[in-house]
């Protein structure tokens, strides 16, 4: 369950997951990260992690729907955004239609997990449940510049909720748990309420370009994926954070003097860049 990189110089691959939902009106699901922990400590954050060896095992092929229907590298990367979502907020998302499982099993299975007793993998098998790793859809994959210390290939994707299961949050990774519109969660991190990483700000506003969940999964269907590795360019006298333009963001240009006023790491030098 956690981001912490095995190397400080290749991108370590990871998933993370934006669960929306209409309940009352258009909401993502955020966790905030302990401010204990070495990466984003304290940053509100969609739920998510590193990929574990285990996602990638082929007994998952007789636990999961749409296995023949993508790569293995994708079979692996739905799988722990799976595993993330559930071990960090209690939901088990993604079940087949017909399959379910009961608070009190869940519940235990996940605090077995979080102590180490259990892995997912062993939890879904007991639990006779079938994951369908079609139901998340691609919303956006974000490398970190090799200027930072930490490094991650994140594979953002978004999912609809529609059941009443509890969210809870883990405890020690992750401390709180909310649902929240995106266009609330951006003016908490202008008013400096919320810590909003980078990546995380403009994929929140990419969100709340949508107004509902329905419209938020079509156009994300819709959207063509290109990997996004931010870089810093010169522009007169300033030096600014921004994106390939084809990404789907717009143009960005962000002061790299307004992101180290936020605690973001940045280089010494305009040229340091991805």
């Amino acid at each position: 369950m956690s981001f912490e990189p095995s190397s400080q110089s290749s991108a370590v691959r990871a998933s993370t997951t934006l669960l929306v939902r209409d309940r009352p009106s258009f909401q993502v699901l955020m966790v905030r990260r302990n401010e204990k922990v070495a990466f984003a400590g304290g940053a509100l954050v969609f739920p998510g992690g590193k990929v574990d060896p285990q996602d990638e095992d082929k007994r998952w092929e007789d636990h999961t729907a749409g296995w023949n229907e993508m790569s293995s590298e994708q079979r692996a990367l739905r799988i722990a955004a799976i595993r993330e979502t559930f071990e960090e907020t209690g939901l088990l998302v993604s079940l087949r239609t017909g399959t379910e499982c009961g608070v009190e099993t869940t519940a235990i299975a996940r605090e077995a997990m979080c102590a180490g007793k259990l892995d997912f993998l062993s939890f879904v098998q007991q639990a006779e449940v079938i994951l369908d790793i079609s139901q998340p859809v691609q919303f956006a994959n974000w490398i970190t510049p090799e200027f930072m210390p930490k490094r991650f290939d994140t594979h953002f994707f978004i999912l609809g909720v529609g059941s009443e299961q509890q969210v809870t949050s883990d405890g020690s990774e992750i401390t709180h748990a909310e649902w929240i519109a995106p266009r609330e969660a951006l003016w908490l991190g202008l008013a400096k309420e919320r810590i909003l990483t980078f990546p995380t700000r403009l994929n929140l506003q990419m969100l709340a370009d949508s107004g509902s969940m329905e419209e938020a999964l079509a156009r994300a269907r819709e959207r063509v994926i290109v990997p996004v590795q931010s870089r810093i360019e010169q522009r007169g006298s300033r030096r600014v954070l921004t994106i390939r333009p084809d990404a789907g963001y717009g143009c960005v240009e962000e002061p790299v003097s307004e992101l180290a006023a936020r605690g973001h790491t940045v280089p010494a030098a305009a040229g340091e860049s991805s």
